[in-house]
């Protein structure tokens, strides 16, 4: 050994003891005793969050009568009771806890329970264990930001790049990652996402002084990389069997990028956590988010906004159109003040500000505007002066108009001049230190035929200019009852584009979170108020089922939710029976698409629409895009205050 970690910084629940048992079981009888139900699907997405956005979900998804903070306090009074009776320690633990203290190594105890859970269980400890705990009440800002940890380190007096964290939730990962801390994966009840900075090991029997030693030798982002060639262990044995953790200690070799360190350990012959249960490989790299943020989504996107944009890289404000060669405007129903609130606070953001300016043109005027060399200029002059004024990063084009209304018959001529105005704007914007971004339907194939796609935007072409391409991969067939994305469509839009475009990197899938409710039948005569298709979101479905107690069921093959009701419409002279169904995208579906994206390796994924989403959605996309250069710069920030 020749360099031990300034400190080793502990999560609690899952890692040192295994009470996530204990909390899922109480948030299933809460929930009940409301007369509600609950699902593992629920209860794991809470794993590792700080515990007043865990009662604000419950109160939401679990349809619970009570504010979060009540919510919070039912929970412990039964997640106490059962540490009372019996603390459920992870193997491992106590030794290598134990090994710690002995060797003069500062323990911090890092959670996001509150101490009158905590106390009951470090009591069970020697006195003097953990050298200072950080509960969830001592800070402002919970995991998965990085101030948990920072303030451990702090108040322990050491660097938190020193330090070594041991986590087992994705959540409190990224926390101490955000500190700069050299981090150990150890799961439990929920896969683990592969990260860059994190070690995984399969127990904490794998770790000893040794082990520790071995990591802070190697560069952070060398972690992921580490392997270990060890014996398979016999079979597992109680925490408190000496004789059986000594034959399980066998001494195996830590491959630390050419230098091999003697450690312990205890799992098959690697330990890389793949989440999709196999052992070919690590699972796919961050998807970075991007998101468009529609101006009539503002009065409900704004109070969350400030915790939303950590997690995003980019955000398009969308209430901006060319209505012609020489202007970009806003929206006429955009709110002025409610879009400078946006603003202002994404100015304080480390996100990117890429607005999108679409296509407020009537049919054939824009592809008017790009085939005349000469206004072709000026709108290039338009959209660089408008970004300019703007003080923005960068630029995103949805110009859709010469691909849906000006017929295929106009997409020949088209798609040169639209070749010609990308690459002109791209040259300027990039001179001017701003990113192009243009966002565009999908292709299935590098052909031009009619079964080929979109073609007439040349993704092959532009992306040679282009910082991104967003695939818009949904709206799949928006006028006929059904499916809003189905899976194999959107796996065929995005190795489609894949064949055009050479740079992976630069393409980002479009992910709803919405769908649709379309009237498929009538019986009698319906006013003419009475309404055809309509809009849902994750935000209002739930509130729709509710209300027309109708029964969603999950449609595997589309990756969707759908259900059907009956709706009497009358205006008092003429009334019908409206036969509605409903198409929609959940959390599990935006998360399914996300996935998608990080298998095909491509730059990131483009959430449709800010403001669509509830608190539950929210933590499922956060937990599945895996930040990368954002997060990094959102820490850098915080660090700093």
């Amino acid at each position: 050994m020749t360099r031990l970690p300034a400190a080793v910084l502990w999560d609690m629940d899952g890692t040192l003891v295994d009470t996530e048992p204990y909390w899922i079981n109480t948030e299933y009888a809460l929930v009940e005793s409301y007369g509600s139900t609950w699902s593992d699907e629920h209860a794991l997405a809470l794993v590792g969050n700080d515990l007043l956005v865990s009662g604000a979900y419950i109160a939401e998804h679990g349809k619970v009568p009570l504010e979060p903070h009540e919510i919070v306090d039912r929970l412990l009074d039964g997640v106490v009771a059962q540490v009372e009776e019996r603390v459920p320690w992870r193997r491992g633990a106590r030794r290598l806890l134990a090994e710690l203290n002995a060797a003069g190594v500062p323990c911090a105890l890092v959670t996001m329970s509150w101490h009158r859970f905590v106390d009951p269980i470090v009591a069970q400890l020697p006195p003097g264990s953990f050298q200072t705990i950080v509960t969830g009440e001592d800070v402002t800002r919970g995991k998965p930001h990085p101030e948990p940890y920072l303030l451990a380190a702090a108040q322990l007096g050491v660097d938190a790049t020193d330090c070594v964290a041991i986590e087992d939730s994705d959540t409190g990962m990224r926390s101490a990652i955000g500190a700069g801390c050299r981090v150990i994966g150890v799961p439990n009840v929920v896969a683990l996402h592969q990260l860059d900075d994190v070690l995984f090991v399969g127990s904490l029997d794998e770790l000893d002084l040794a082990a520790l030693s071995a990591v802070m030798q190697v560069p952070t982002a060398e972690l992921s990389n580490v392997t270990t060639a060890v014996e398979n262990p016999s079979a597992e044995t109680p925490d408190d069997d000496t004789a059986g953790m000594a034959a399980r200690r066998r001494r195996g070799q830590w491959l630390l990028g050419g230098l091999a360190v003697a450690a312990i350990g205890t799992a098959a012959a690697g330990f890389v956590l793949d989440r999709y249960g196999s052992d070919d490989g690590p699972p796919p790299p961050p998807a970075p988010l991007d998101v468009w943020a529609p101006y009539w989504t503002l009065e409900t996107t704004l109070p969350e906004l400030p915790t939303r944009i950590t997690s995003m890289r980019e955000v398009s404000p969308f209430w901006y159109e060319a209505t012609s060669a020489e202007t970009i405007a806003i929206e006429p129903e955009a709110s002025i003040e409610l879009t400078d609130q946006f603003l202002e606070i994404a100015r304080d953001s480390d996100a990117a500000i890429v607005p999108s300016i679409t296509d407020g043109m009537p049919a054939r005027e824009m592809a008017a505007v790009l085939a005349d060399p000469a206004t072709r200029s000026v709108h290039v002059d338009a959209v660089v002066e408008f970004a300019d004024d703007g003080d923005f990063d960068g630029i995103d084009l949805d110009y859709e108009s010469f691909a849906h209304l000006d017929g295929r018959d106009t997409w020949q001529a088209t798609r040169p001049n639209w070749v010609a105005f990308v690459t002109e704007l791209a040259e300027r914007l990039h001179a001017d230190g701003r990113t192009l971004t243009v966002s565009i339907p999908p292709l299935y194939d590098a052909d031009a035929t009619a079964d080929s796609g979109y073609w007439v935007y040349d993704h092959g072409a532009i992306a040679e200019v282009v910082d991104r391409i967003r695939i818009m991969a949904y709206d799949y067939a928006p006028n006929v009852p059904g499916p809003i994305a189905p899976l194999a469509w959107v796996e065929q839009a995005v190795e489609g584009t894949k064949q055009a475009v050479a740079d992976d990197s630069k393409l980002v899938l479009g992910v709803p979170t919405y769908g649709y409710n379309w009237v498929v039948d009538t019986e009698g005569t319906c006013p003419p108020t009475a309404e055809g298709r309509t809009g849902v979101t994750a935000r209002s479905v739930d509130d729709l089922i509710a209300r027309r107690g109708a029964t969603p069921i999950r449609d595997e093959a589309s990756g969707e939710w759908t259900f059907t009701y009956e709706l009497e419409v009358t205006d008092g002279s003429a009334t019908c029976t409206q036969f509605r169904e409903v198409h929609y995208v959940d959390a599990d579906g935006a998360r399914a698409r996300i996935d998608l994206a990080r298998e095909a390796g491509i730059g990131g994924v483009a959430l449709w629409a800010l403001g669509y989403e509830t608190d539950g959605t929210w933590v499922t996309i956060d937990d599945a895009i895996r930040i990368g250069t954002a997060a990094d710069s959102t820490v850098a920030a915080t660090t700093s205050d």
